[in-house]
């Protein structure tokens, strides 16, 4: 069976068309289809920080980032693999520290926890960060 349309619908149709057309715009249906079939799909905010440390190793805060992002995200293996990395790669990095202790002690982790605090409180005295240092004395105390 053939659908028919009455006049006024392909007039209405057709005008709307040529509105479309005489300014150059996609009409709606024309945008979903073009928007739809060629858009990437977006990176996940975790994709772009792989992405970047893949592109800069060294850069602290990109793998500080994404260690958090993965802690966040409760993926404990990758936290604590890119918390290791970065602390190894940057020892002066007084945050890493901080949450690298916070992420083992929510692991259930104490005993390493506390060593992160305290190498963490070692680094702060070093570097002069007096803020961080107060923190970290503060959370290993709350560990017991």
């Amino acid at each position: 069976m053939a659908v028919r349309l009455c006049p006024d619908e392909i007039l209405r149709d057709s005008q709307e068309w040529l509105s479309y057309q005489t300014f150059g715009v996609l009409s709606p249906r024309e945008y979903t289809m073009r928007m739809t079939s060629t858009q990437p799909q977006k990176k996940s905010r975790r994709q772009i920080l792989e992405d970047f440390v893949a592109t800069k190793p060294t850069d602290a805060f990109a793998r500080y980032g994404l260690a958090m992002e993965c802690a966040n995200s409760g993926d404990a293996a990758a936290a604590d693999e890119h918390f290791k990395a970065l602390l190894a790669a940057h020892p002066e990095y007084v945050a890493g520290y901080f949450q690298f202790g916070q992420f083992l002690a929510k692991s259930g982790r104490a005993e390493e926890a506390r060593s992160a605090l305290n190498a963490g409180i070692a680094t702060a005295r070093r570097t002069g960060d007096e803020h961080a240092r107060s923190e970290m004395e503060v959370a290993l105390a709350e560990l017991g």
